[in-house]
């Protein structure tokens, strides 16, 4: 008891001893503090009031489905629940290859069960009612698989796996019917314009910024004018110029304009990704360069097994920041008429039965993109850990 009360006194000096430095240590910062946390107090005191008070939540669960997948067929939903429990056993698998040896914290088993059991509760006669706990059953199931069986170095093939999966599934016909790229929105169509502009964007940028570095003028010359064209070009642009410029490059033909999009945000993010990848190759010492040379590595053997593997792990804080913005530059394609999740809201709030929602629609999906934002940026950080332990 003496010794808790004694820790607990300490906890209270060393915060003291903070706030004291870092909130009041001048007169001019006293102030400052003061009158920012009036700030504060206010700007939530008036939110609660408007969401406890105020604000029409009820747009939200009746338009959840669209929020979700757009237009997409509610008789080729089964496509949808299939896919999210595969992508939550992934999840599980890994978070559980990240963290071999840990335990998972009683809390997140406790809110996972209350979640899956309101779901299972909220949901009791519909189809949709096993969805999730089955999806919650799946990332646990995961992690304990991830920790007893996978390897880590696995999960990369997996992950290219379930995309093409996904791919499969939102495209082939089954007996049912073929489902086009048209009928994709919300959250669905967000999430897929991320994965495609990821995984595209991904090698093009190490390409070009490879070639920006390279000896031979020429190479060096055409990544560098690429790069530097579309960096100073709006990304509104380029999918304007993806929409009309991609069929004429193919002789006419007839594109999907989502594939259109996908090829505009790949392209704009390979020239950002570009520039960090090539701060990342130059800060490699010549030294090592050298050293592999001197032990017979070829200059392509040197650039993949010595050079590249460093310079991506040095980067790899401003690869997360891209591939976030990515995710969230998404929301730029309902300019050109797609209906992701941010066209959808707007066409929620257009709807004459949800006029007057729209502070409500751009709440929720403000909190959707940051859950997958800071999922994103968890994610990336348990890798940067990972990678600095093995050093």
């Amino acid at each position: 008891m003496q010794a808790t009360h004694a820790k607990t006194e300490t906890r209270s000096v060393a915060w003291q001893a903070w706030a004291k430095e870092n909130l009041f240590s001048s007169p001019f910062n006293s102030v400052l503090t003061v009158l920012s946390s009036l700030l504060i107090v206010w700007v939530v005191a008036n939110l609660s009031i408007w969401a406890f008070t105020q604000a029409k939540w009820n747009v939200i669960p009746v338009n959840f489905r669209l929020l979700m997948v757009g237009p997409f067929p509610i008789e080729q939903m089964w496509r949808t629940w299939v896919m999210l429990v595969l992508v939550c056993l992934v999840a599980g698998l890994q978070w559980g290859t990240l963290g071999k040896g840990s335990r998972i914290p009683i809390w997140t088993i406790a809110t996972a069960a209350i979640i899956a059991l309101f779901a299972a509760i909220t949901q009791l006669g519909h189809p949709s009612g096993i969805l999730v706990p089955a999806a919650v059953l799946a990332v646990f199931a995961g992690y304990f698989i991830g920790q007893a069986a996978i390897p880590a170095r696995v999960m990369n093939f997996v992950w290219v796996g379930i995309f093409i999966l996904a791919v499969i599934m939102f495209t082939l016909d089954f007996g049912s019917g073929a489902i086009s790229t048209r009928e994709w929105g919300g959250l669905l169509l967000t999430i897929m314009l991320s994965i495609v502009g990821i995984v595209a964007s991904f090698p093009l940028g190490v390409a070009l910024a490879i070639g920006r570095t390279s000896q031979y003028p020429i190479i060096s010359g055409i990544c560098t004018v690429f790069i530097e064209v579309v960096r100073g070009t709006p990304l509104v642009v380029v999918f304007f110029i993806a929409q009309l410029f991609v069929p004429l490059l193919l002789g006419g033909a007839n594109i999907d304009p989502v594939v259109r999009a996908m090829v505009g945000i790949s392209i704009f993010s390979a020239a950002y990704l570009a520039e960090n990848v090539r701060g990342g190759l130059q800060s490699i010492p010549n030294g090592q360069i050298e050293a592999a040379r001197a032990v017979g590595l070829t200059g392509t053997q040197t650039l993949l097994l010595i050079v590249l593997p460093q310079a991506l792990k040095a980067v790899l804080p401003a690869l997360a920041g891209q591939f976030i913005g990515l995710f969230k530059d998404t929301s730029l394609v309902y300019i050109i008429g797609l209906k992701d999740l941010t066209g959808i809201a707007d066409s929620i709030r257009n709807n004459p039965e949800f006029i007057g929602t729209a502070k409500e629609l751009y709440f929720a999906i403000s909190v959707i993109y940051f859950i997958f934002s800071y999922a994103m940026s968890s994610a990336a950080r348990n890798l940067e850990k990972k990678l600095n332990t093995s050093r």
